[in-house]
């Protein structure tokens, strides 16, 4: 009988044929670890937000120096007066290059070549070299994150217009030397320049358009 008992031998207490205990989570261990997640995300928000919005600007920047730089280029290509114009015109307006109203804050912009020599000239070409919506990427066409305002340098009076003429240059000044102008571009519902970093792009009286940071510290290469 004894032999019968121990068919099993040394095997009968190995692991292999128990039931192992499988341990969960408890609920105070869930609690917690939802505790952690909420706090690195209520710390990382901010920052994320602050981060979104500057690139927000960065790209609002970016297509305005592009069309700035693409105004010149075509005055050269074409040697006429061309010109990139801030407007709140709709961009789909028919002969939109002859029909927009220029704006020193306006939310669309538009690049026009002169049809005829003259500067200004006599009227422009139907057509728009390139035209672009400032509504694009925002979230509301009533009230845009982004702001423009254009402005004159020294004697230039701006009123919506960056003329370049067949040289690549703005037009010269009754005084002597040539138009100047500045286009700042912030993000006020995002907060001040500062976290969030406003830019400003310059053509000079030679042509150069530059493109620099109005948040950036003295000494710093991104700096106006």
């Amino acid at each position: 009988m004894a032999e019968q008992r121990r068919v099993l031998g040394d095997e009968a207490r190995r692991l292999v044929l128990s039931w192992a205990r499988v341990r969960g989570f408890t609920l105070v261990e869930v609690l917690v670890g939802l505790a952690v997640v909420a706090l690195l995300a209520l710390i990382g928000f901010p920052a994320m937000g602050t981060f979104l919005q500057n690139s927000k600007l960065s790209n609002a920047a970016a297509s305005y120096y592009s069309g700035i730089q693409l105004a010149r280029a075509e005055a050269i290509r074409r040697n006429v007066e061309t010109q990139f114009v801030l407007t709140n015109t709709a961009i789909t307006t028919a002969n939109l290059p002859n029909a927009l109203a220029p704006s020193v804050n306006g939310a669309n912009w538009v690049v026009r070549a002169g049809n005829g020599p003259g500067s200004p000239p006599p009227a422009f070409l139907p057509a728009a070299i390139e035209a672009k919506s400032g509504m694009e990427g925002e979230a509301s066409a009533i009230a845009p994150a982004i702001q423009v305002l254009g402005a004159g340098v020294g004697a230039t009076v701006f009123d919506g217009r960056i003329r370049f003429t067949g040289f690549g240059t703005p037009p010269p000044l009754p005084g002597g030397g040539n138009e100047e102008y500045v286009i700042d571009i912030s993000n006020p519902a995002a907060g001040p320049c500062g976290p969030i970093h406003c830019r400003r792009i310059r053509i000079s009286q030679g042509g150069q358009v530059q493109s620099c940071d109005l948040s950036a510290a003295a000494g710093d290469s991104r700096a106006c």
